[in-house]
């Protein structure tokens, strides 16, 4: 198939592991774990397990741990788990109870810790400074 997207329809079940796929739509049960560019979760699907993908647009529900750069969740959308985004759009009534992380991307968050101690660090410094042969009015 040359633009390699998967649909499963309502009423369908599958169970196992999705590989090359760069667009899928879920309609029916989906257990397992997808790599992907896009995924659509219909309002009549159900998929629980790990996601990976730039696009994620739910309708129906979502059970597990994903990473995405975008995530759209509609009005009817029902999701726990975990969910890593860039960017999130939530539509009113959707219902999340799950953790919710932003900019899930690791070096980003090793260059925050680091500019963080780089801030603790100068802060320190300069309290100890002023207390040092400082000299201070009287």
């Amino acid at each position: 198939m040359a633009n390699k997207q998967a649909v499963l329809g309502a009423g369908a079940r599958f169970s196992g592991k999705i590989s090359n796929a760069k667009s899928i739509e879920i309609n029916g049960y989906v257990e397992a774990d997808l790599a992907t560019e896009k995924v659509t979760i219909g309002s009549t699907g159900k998929f629980l397990g790990k996601v990976d993908s730039e696009l994620v647009v739910i309708a129906g529900e979502y059970e597990g741990k994903m990473k995405a750069d975008s995530v759209w969740l509609t009005e009817s959308s029902r999701i726990s788990g975990e969910v890593h985004y860039k960017s999130l759009q939530m539509d009113r009534g959707a219902a999340l109870n799950c953790r919710v992380v932003h900019n899930w991307n690791e070096n980003d968050k090793v260059v925050e810790e680091k500019n963080q101690q780089n801030v603790d660090g100068a802060e320190d410094g300069a309290e100890d400074g002023a207390e040092e042969g400082q000299p201070t009015k009287k």
